[in-house]
């Protein structure tokens, strides 16, 4: 799509032309974390399926992992750490935190479970995140102070391929707003899609491995002072990494069927 502005991305992330060289690399860097968090509130990734866990039981999870971001200059390449945990309220809800890109809570809800005769399983995902005090220069001082709120809705598809191991593809959609703290308060929003596959590999009933590749790109823009600004001028986000998930030892199997894996 066409933009209606052609600001550079420096302008577009914080809504007015840098005063200097340094706050035009700290809008720079802003926008890194704009297109980041737009995809999901907080995060790109997922590591996890549509199962939700079993009433009562917990998982937690520790995810190192990069992310190639590309904002119409080089890309760049940005390691970094994801840690969180899972808990099933019932059988057929789970909520979540997570500590890596901002602070994130999130919930799972089963619309179809795996049954007799039944392999698919589908849930939403919704979540809400937030990232504070990220500072407009690279110093952290003599700038502005970013705080970016956020929500995603993901939609999770898991399919078993062999026994064991599940595929899962997770669409969403996200939202993110932006305060830039400065005298005029300046704010953005922005419409964000994005997508992930992930292979979950269930070794054993307490300890899953999850490789999954996630990208993000935002596609509408309401800016203050600027209007709406269409279509994403080559900004994307591709994240790489691998989950370790710990602990959500479902039920011995009926005898009807084995018990899903955890979520």
């Amino acid at each position: 799509m066409n933009r209606r502005s052609a600001s550079p991305p420096a302008v577009t992330a914080l809504g007015r032309p840098p005063r200097s060289a340094s706050e035009a690399l700290g809008g720079a860097c802003a926008l890194l974390v704009l297109i980041v968090s737009a995809a999901t509130g907080c995060a790109v990734s997922s590591y996890t399926t549509a199962h939700t866990l079993p009433r009562g039981t917990s998982t937690f999870w520790v995810a190192p992992q990069a992310m190639r971001i590309a904002v119409g200059g080089a890309p760049q390449t940005m390691p970094f750490v994801e840690l969180g945990t899972r808990y099933g309220l019932r059988d057929d809800i789970e909520v979540g935190a997570r500590l890596g890109a901002g602070l994130q809570v999130d919930a799972k809800i089963a619309l179809l479970r795996k049954g007799a005769g039944r392999k698919l399983a589908i849930a939403l995902a919704p979540s809400v995140g937030y990232i504070g005090n990220f500072s407009g220069t690279p110093t952290g001082s003599g700038g502005d102070d970013l705080h970016f709120a956020g929500a995603t809705l993901p939609l999770l598809i898991s399919y078993p391929i062999i026994e064991g191991v599940d595929v899962t593809l997770g669409p969403r959609l996200g939202w993110l707003m932006q305060v830039v703290e400065t005298s005029s308060a300046a704010t953005s929003h922005t419409a964000a899609v994005g997508a992930s596959a992930s292979l979950r590999w269930q070794i054993s009933r307490a300890f899953a491995v999850v490789p999954e590749v996630s990208f993000a790109m935002p596609w509408l823009r309401a800016l203050t002072g600027t209007g709406v600004v269409t279509g994403t001028g080559g900004q994307r986000a591709i994240q790489v990494g691998i989950g370790f998930i710990l602990g959500g030892a479902p039920a011995a199997p009926a005898a009807n069927g084995p018990a899903p894996p955890p979520g």
